[in-house]
């Protein structure tokens, strides 16, 4: 009798299936032909999975030019979803997102954008995090990134209004064309020059995951993302153009912004630098670098890249980040650490634009509606 439940067990355990978890794959490995074209982003829809806390890589080295690994890279992204970091402590600190069993209702629906409430010293739920940035993916192709961002200060901006009059005190009046930015009222432009870096996005991504991987020696991915919002400061929120991953131990590793240059389109990077004086890049080391040797780049502190970059890690929670500049002849990759001092001086700009236009801008706005609406 005992040998035959012995047997019995044995079966049920061969019979269980043996679950794979899904993976999302970063829009540029969809087009791994050369001449391929790039295909839009897809937003996907999903519920979060199990979540584990990110972790910062070290060691990381630049690299300045544009050559093919020997050995085809092999990617593998991981989970479609991992922990988002908590945002807002002094020098970017951040607690990870992580959902805990103590939640008493998981599975409870995400709130509409306009049931969250906006405010200085109005936090956000974890949980509501972690799904709106699952929920935003595909950012630009995806209308859920557009309804998210609103009434949001977000990295591409945070540079303009740091350096805005108004927020200097030179002005008593903020730029109508801030606010229309941040509460979404202005019309969305899409220049040839942005049209140019949706194309080449992909291209610039998988020349990276070649690059980067051969410099660390061991291959990394490029996982797409959407919408982190702080959730100390549910009014800052942020959108890399990826998070890199380590394929072996799926840990996050630094934030991915990637730029196509349409002016410099058909040029290196080096000429770049030294022609326009209002290149985001400079070089390092340009008058001391031996004959043959790779150029060196670093990005300057006062570009508005610089801000956007240091957005993005205070309110993903990495200290790590690279800069992809692709044009036609080269792709340079230009590391990016956090710094707390420019963020302290940052963010406190931020929250006083914020404190001081977009509140009462939003204040104004709600009653003029409530005036228009008609009786029933």
């Amino acid at each position: 009798m005992k040998m035959q439940k012995q047997n019995t067990n044995q079966v049920q355990d061969q019979n269980q299936k043996t679950v794979i978890p899904k993976v999302r794959y970063h829009p540029s490995i969809q087009t791994p032909t050369p001449g391929a074209k790039p295909r839009p982003r897809q937003a996907q829809k999903t519920r979060p999975a199990a979540v584990r806390p990110p972790q910062t890589g070290t060691g990381s080295k630049t690299v300045q030019k544009n050559q093919d690994a020997d050995k085809t890279l092999q990617v593998n992204p991981g989970p479609a979803v991992r922990s988002r970091p908590d945002g807002g402590q002094k020098q970017g600190a951040q607690k990870p997102l992580q959902r805990t069993a103590s939640d008493p209702d998981p599975d409870r629906a995400l709130p509409r954008p306009e049931q969250v409430p906006l405010g200085l010293g109005v936090p956000l739920d974890r949980r509501v995090v972690e799904e709106v940035e699952v929920l935003t993916r595909g950012q630009s192709a995806n209308q859920d990134w557009f309804t998210w961002r609103k009434n949001r200060i977000t990295a591409s901006v945070a540079h303009r209004i740091a350096h805005c009059r108004f927020v200097n005190g030179k002005t008593r009046t903020p730029p109508s064309s801030y606010l229309s930015d941040i509460t979404g009222e202005g019309r969305r432009v899409q220049t040839r020059a942005m049209s140019w870096g949706i194309q080449m996005e992909a291209q610039a991504v998988c020349s990276y995951q070649r690059m980067k991987s051969a410099a660390l020696g061991r291959p990394v991915s490029v996982q797409d993302c959407g919408l982190f919002i702080d959730a100390r400061r549910s009014w800052l929120a942020a959108s890399p153009d990826g998070i890199v991953t380590d394929n072996r131990t799926s840990q996050w590793l630094l934030c991915l912004e990637v730029k196509c240059p349409y002016k410099h389109r058909d040029r290196r990077v080096e000429d770049a630098c030294r022609d326009d004086r209002a290149f985001c890049l400079e070089l390092q080391d340009k008058d001391r670098r031996e004959p043959g040797t790779s150029p060196s780049y670093r990005l300057k502190t006062s570009h508005s890249y610089y801000t956007q970059i240091q957005v993005q890690l205070a309110v993903t929670g990495l200290r790590l980040a690279d800069l992809v500049v692709f044009t036609l002849k080269e792709t340079a990759i230009v590391p990016v650490t956090f710094d707390p001092d420019l963020w302290e001086e940052t963010v406190s700009k931020l929250e006083a634009f914020y404190e001081g236009a977009v509140l009462p801008h939003l204040r104004q706005k709600t009653r003029q509606d409530t005036a228009w609406t008609p009786e029933l």
